[in-house]
């Protein structure tokens, strides 16, 4: 079956590189994307090379542009294809398609795939809470319970310790606290079950109980795990998000217990593992598309399972997550291209190490973890304006306040105000 991807283009360069590159097309086709307004393409892979005539028909009747390698004889049996076009073309596109039997399915396809693209706004409800996303960048707040974190550890390992940081947080604007029992930083070993939760349960209770008292009901909390019996254990005594780092891989288990208790569930693209990363091979064709085809994967799964809503499903690409600099770097730069999977939106750059790699690389020094601020304010600034609805952070304050001027600039309406 054919898989559907967004591609966007910054400049005629950029198109005209991808299209010689990867599709192998006559050039001709490039200008034409630079005249078109509001443009985004649709990249089909695995097309059959013997429906192209039809496509091409349908193509031609909706004035979507149709860019496939110019040598077909030499082609393989199963191509990739660029639509070039803009909403309405496709939407034209899809009806012209209904008429060619062998091609069906694809419009419906098509359609999803525009229509999923151009969503922007959702609303996630849990536990009497609601979260709505779209309009301003909600922040969650970053609480590593943990005495080896890579830019933290040590600073909350006892309760009261972790619930003072956790409400400082949210009076300085955080709208999600994240709680942390387990360092995923390259070469941390696991922590047993009982060790993790003895750490982060006190916690959960605790901080509840102090949103409560202090009428801070609003606030989310979070619970950054793998492991299903610490997710069964969090969720009975009233946290509101499990955030698996694992993306549902680690602990097969932990799908039936978010299933079980329709919880919102962060599913977090990686490869490998913290204790791999430095010996492995980090190779991707393309990143961006390998994360979305893990994210469809893991969702079509969990709908599978009986999960009661898909816009409590949060989708994050993972930054470092068995990635190098430089494909953090592409997923920060193509991040609206994620907007196809149709789901909420996070991203979590506070403070990795590949800022730090390009201030060896561009600044010749170093700094450490938590002197990274203005790079991960640089970091999360792309991803938002590209459809990020949270990011997940360790300075609260600064980057409200840097979010506060983003999103006036991002959700301006120079109609709106005459």
């Amino acid at each position: 079956m054919e898989k559907i991807y967004v591609k966007l283009f910054g400049d005629y360069d950029e198109a005209f590189r991808y299209i010689l590159r990867y599709i192998k097309v006559n050039e001709r086709l490039v200008p034409y994307m630079a005249e078109k307004t509001n443009a985004f393409c649709l990249l089909i892979e695995n097309f059959p090379k013997k429906f192209l005539k039809q496509l091409n028909t349908a193509a031609e009747r909706s004035c979507v542009k149709v860019a496939f390698p110019t040598m077909l004889e030499l082609a393989p049996e199963y191509l990739k294809v660029l639509l070039i076009g803009n909403e309405f073309d496709f939407k034209n596109l899809a009806k012209e398609l209904k008429a060619f039997s062998e091609l069906k399915g694809l419009p419906q396809r098509i359609l999803e795939a525009v229509i999923r693209y151009k969503r922007k706004n959702f609303k996630i409800t849990y536990n009497g809470k609601v979260l709505p996303l779209g309009i301003k960048t909600h922040v969650m707040g970053v609480l590593n319970v943990t005495p080896d974190s890579f830019s933290d550890g040590g600073e909350a390992t006892t309760v009261k310790a972790a619930v003072k940081k956790a409400l400082k947080m949210v009076h300085e604007g955080a709208d999600i606290i994240d709680i942390g029992g387990e360092s995923t930083r390259p070469g941390a070993e696991p922590v047993p079950v009982q060790e993790e939760l003895q750490r982060v349960l006190p916690v959960v209770r605790e901080l509840k109980r102090e949103l409560e008292k202090q009428k801070l009901n609003k606030v989310w909390i979070s619970v950054d795990t793998y492991k299903s019996e610490v997710a069964s254990a969090v969720l009975q005594e009233g946290a509101d998000i499990i955030n698996d780092v694992s993306g549902l891989t680690f602990d097969k288990e932990l799908l039936k217990v978010v299933v079980k208790h329709n919880a919102p569930v962060v599913i977090n693209h990686i490869k490998g593992t913290p204790r791999t990363w430095k010996t492995m091979n980090l190779t991707y064709t393309d990143v961006v598309e390998e994360i979305v085809d893990f994210w469809k994967d893991k969702i079509e799964k969990l709908l599978e399972s009986g999960y009661d809503d898909p816009n409590k499903i949060i989708c994050d690409p993972g930054i470092g997550f068995g990635k190098l600099p430089e494909h953090n770097i592409e997923i920060l730069k193509r991040f609206g291209e994620f907007k196809v999977i149709g789901q909420p939106l996070m991203v979590g750059a506070s403070r990795k190490s590949f800022i730090n790699e390009i201030y060896k690389a561009l600044l010749l020094y170093e700094v450490e973890p938590k002197g990274r601020l203005y790079g991960s304010l640089a970091a999360i600034a792309p991803a938002v304006m590209g459809g990020a609805h949270i990011v997940r952070v360790h300075d609260v304050k600064a980057t409200r306040e840097f979010l506060a001027v983003l999103d006036s600039i991002r959700t301006y309406d120079r109609f709106y105000f005459g």
